[in-house]
């Protein structure tokens, strides 16, 4: 069995999956889900899908083991993940960068199989890694994880995050109660007041979102599906293509703007021409992002996230911290930096300049200005330099290089004055040279924050009175157990389980010619119930028709 490699930043979100916690009626809402959607999708979803679930190994009759599918993912060149239901994106995206799937481990409840806001091992599992088996789409979304991975966030996102995920849990949970879930979309609303903009993190996961997850491919008014979370979902399999889906030629500008919603059905959808349009498109938007750019854009980016972030100049020399404040003097940024910071290079902290060598923070002063004046001054001198209402004065102690260019100008006794009010410093470290890029974290290992703990919030599935017939009925449908039980076992079901409706179709697939009318009438009473319902039964219904004939 293979073992993926996971970067030691990343194995604190990795979780258990618990394999042996799954209950009988899991197993079987991912035997109808899967079953359901291969019978749909072999005339909806795009080939590279069909291809990749008969070459992943995943089996339609039990959840899969996570482990056990790296070993066929690997031929790919992916591994996978097992996680705990939503992870921050920043972790989700560099998972993928490094060419490992994440994988939600809980499986959604019943109530829920047309669609669920949470992710879960259905979506993963069978949404996404099939498709990765096609080396074209896999290299897009490796990419996608690298670029994902280095989008800025907006500090107040942080809080839509635990809200998002709480949500998600309650919607799960079988012991929630309708007042807990309206609580949770409350919260979750009154978050996302709080975001002001749209981040780089928020633009990347509308395009993930538009793409990854619910995208459709080929002609317009013939579209093939290949988002993971169509192709996941029983509900939105079909929805996605009937009309009341507006479809979209994609557009990277339009993905961008459009918001999306993960608590209900998409109502407009993007159809791309090609895998290779994602993949332009993407580059296109890389070129928008602050690693990219750099610059005063990068560093107004870095501090709208309020965390730990690098700021690359042209010397090779980054800075690492969390910039907290910043103030514009015409061409010059004056930023703050919050506890501890460091200085490096070449993927090294530089000798000196650790993270304890600056313990209450940093104080950055960057301008073109500011550069060309330092690019000239020499060891020795005094600089006295002004621009506008800013006034900096201090003795050159040292300039120190970095991939042999002028990086660090060392000020002794330095006075910073600015609005009249002046500040002293013994030593202040003015870096050289522009900035090229920035981004979110670290590339320094050494300087890569490591949550001590994750909280992992799993969801407890109890075992009901179904649990036993359904295990029941897995053992006679696989041979382990003689089919004389079949009539006692949907007597039972009739009469103590009013509300099972998945398990009548499991009961209704054995059944013989005595049996089935009883189902099929009960099953009928069941349809009324609900609209949800209602498709549910008749596509398991249609569907068994099928497998029969």
């Amino acid at each position: 069995m293979s073992t993926p490699i996971i970067p030691s930043h990343l194995q604190p979100h990795v979780a258990p999956q618990h394999y042996e916690d799954y209950t009988p009626t899991d197993h079987a809402v991912w035997r109808y889900v899967m079953r359901l959607n291969l019978n749909t999708l072999q005339h909806t979803a795009h080939p590279a899908y069909l291809e990749g679930l008969a070459a992943s190994g995943i089996s339609p009759e039990r959840i899969p083991d996570v482990r056990e599918m790296t070993a066929n993912l690997s031929r790919g060149g992916w591994g996978t993940v097992a996680v705990d239901g939503l992870i921050p994106g920043v972790a989700f995206f560099d998972f993928q960068g490094h060419g490992l799937l994440p994988i939600a481990t809980d499986i959604r409840k019943v109530d829920n199989i047309l669609y669920t806001p949470a992710p879960d091992i259905l979506h993963e599992a069978a949404g996404h890694a099939p498709i990765l088996m096609n080396p074209t789409y896999a290299e897009f979304v490796r990419r996608f994880g690298e670029i994902g991975a280095h989008a800025f966030n907006h500090k107040a996102e942080h809080d839509v995050f635990k809200a998002l995920k709480k949500l998600t849990i309650v919607k799960e949970s079988p012991f929630s109660t309708p007042e807990d879930i309206e609580e949770a979309e409350i919260a979750l609303a009154e978050t996302r007041t709080h975001v002001t903009g749209i981040s780089e993190a928020n633009e990347i996961s509308r395009l993930f979102w538009w793409t990854v997850e619910f995208g459709l491919i080929g002609d317009l008014n013939d579209p093939q599906i290949y988002g993971a979370g169509l192709l996941s979902s029983v509900g939105e399999s079909r929805h996605c293509l009937t009309d009341a889906v507006k479809k979209h030629p994609f557009s990277l500008a339009k993905a961008l703007a459009t918001k999306h919603d993960v608590t209900s059905m998409q109502k407009e959808l993007f159809v791309c021409e090609s895998f290779e349009q994602l993949r332009d498109a993407l580059e296109e938007f890389a070129q928008t992002m602050s690693y990219v750019r750099g610059g005063r854009h990068g560093l107004i980016k870095a501090v709208e996230s309020g965390n730990l972030s690098t700021l690359v100049f042209a010397s090779g020399l980054s800075l690492v911290g969390v910039p907290a404040a910043q103030e514009t003097f015409e061409t010059i940024d004056l930023v703050r930096f919050t506890g501890p910071t460091a200085l490096a290079a070449n993927g090294e902290v530089l000798e000196g300049q650790s993270q304890t060598e600056h313990p209450n923070g940093f104080t950055l002063l960057h301008g073109e200005g500011l550069n060309a004046v330092l690019e000239r001054v020499e060891v020795g001198e005094q600089l006295e330099w002004t621009e506008g209402t800013l006034q900096l004065t201090g003795h050159v102690a040292a300039i120190e290089q970095v991939n042999g260019k002028r990086a660090i100008a060392v000020l002794k006794d330095a006075r910073l004055t600015k609005n009249g009010v002046t500040e002293q410093f013994d030593q202040l470290d003015l870096v050289i040279g522009a900035i090229t890029s920035t981004f979110p974290g670290t590339e320094v290992e050494a300087l890569k924050p490591i949550p001590e703990t994750v909280e992992f919030e799993r969801i407890e599935r109890p075992l009901t009175a179904a649990d036993p017939i359904f295990e029941a009925v897995r053992a006679i449908r696989e041979g382990q157990a003689s089919q004389s039980r079949l009539s006692q076992l949907i007597d039972q079901t009739l009469v103590q389980l009013p509300d099972a409706w998945l398990l009548r179709l499991e009961l209704l697939e054995l059944a013989d010619e005595v049996d089935q009318p009883r189902l099929l009438d009960d099953l009928e009473r069941l349809k009324q119930t609900s609209p949800e319902r209602d498709e549910l039964i008749t596509r398991g219904i249609k569907m068994l028709d099928l497998v029969h004939a």
